[in-house]
């Protein structure tokens, strides 16, 4: 079996803490396995995290399969734990991963395409009313629909040791790099660039199929990082260059905005020339007010500190 994510001593004292069993059939960018380490690292309680078999593209850290073989172990940890969290859109359900978990307390957080509307780029394959968990929550708050739950959970990160190093080259750098350029809209980032380009002298960077090791590197080079444009939030690539202090600039929808109306993220409606002729002002400032910004809010947001006080506050309501 499988190593769970401890807090700090567990072993030599005993600890207050519960035991969560993690779930999830595809975690994609490796937020579900950053989710069990940070609340195994900065809370007493004691964390497994299982997922189903797929292929990893960028080499994120992955959690243990589960798989005919060891079923009916992590069936035991299941029964074991004081909390089932399933992280992903497929709804908390007996059956998920071969497993009954609804004899537990649920959480279900969502954070994708398959329960993200069609009207922004998801498949919208569930409704607010397929998911019965205890508590739902989302990865980004233009998921928090009407009938389904208004607690944003933000998408964790190692951050909390990382220094800004962000410096405003001579030629600003304006970096993209979609996994998807469809569901990311990197016609209108290209659109936005080659705006700014026209106006003021720039590099424009569109980096697609590298490992992780890379992006990151890329992302610390960058100016200003852009994320997404369809959506209506930004993702785990945003704070990935937010984390250093990289300026990041995305779309971000109405009903999202209450959540974040003092954060640091370039956005405005979604116009070319509009968005464009912003970027093109914060450029002409020295920006180091805002890199500072953008990396106190990674800090303060998005840190595995800052998001394992939240979700410790957010089970000991379960329980």
């Amino acid at each position: 079996m499988p190593v769970a994510f401890k807090p700090p001593g567990e072993g030599k004292r005993r600890r207050k803490g519960v035991r969560i069993t993690i779930l999830s059939i595809k975690d994609y960018a490796g937020s579900g396995y950053k989710l069990a380490e940070a609340i195994g690292r900065h809370t007493d309680h004691v964390v497994h995290f299982y997922t189903g078999r797929y292929k990893n593209v960028f080499n994120h850290p992955t959690g243990v399969h589960v798989t005919r073989e060891n079923v009916a172990d992590v069936q035991g940890i299941v029964d074991s734990s004081d909390i089932v969290h399933v992280k992903g859109d497929w709804p908390a359900n007996d059956g998920y991963l071969g497993l009954k978990i609804m004899h537990k307390p649920t959480v279900q957080t969502v954070g994708g395409g398959f329960f993200r509307k069609k009207s922004h780029g998801g498949l919208e394959r569930y409704k607010p009313g397929d998911y019965n968990a205890t508590l739902k929550t989302a990865f980004t708050p233009d998921l928090c629909y009407n009938g389904y739950s208004d607690i944003w959970t933000p998408h964790p990160i190692d951050s909390n040791a990382v220094q800004n190093t962000w410096t405003k080259p001579p030629i600003p750098v304006l970096l993209h790099m979609p996994s998807n350029k469809a569901k990311k809209d990197t016609r209108f980032a290209v659109q936005v660039m080659e705006e700014v380009k026209r106006n003021i002298p720039c590099e424009i960077r569109v980096i697609t199929g590298v490992d992780h090791k890379t992006s990151i590197e890329e992302k610390k080079r960058a100016t200003i990082y852009f994320d997404q444009f369809k959506v209506g939030f930004y993702g785990n690539s945003a704070i990935e260059a937010m984390q250093y202090g990289v300026p990041t600039a995305c779309y971000i929808i109405d009903p999202a905005m209450k959540y974040i109306e003092h954060s640091p993220i370039i956005s405005g409606v979604k116009n070319a020339e509009i968005m464009a002729g912003g970027i093109i002002n914060i450029l002409q400032s020295s920006m180091e007010e805002l890199s500072a910004r953008t990396w106190e809010w990674c800090n303060g947001v998005h840190s595995y500190r800052a998001v394992a006080r939240q979700w410790n506050d957010l089970y000991a309501g379960i329980l």
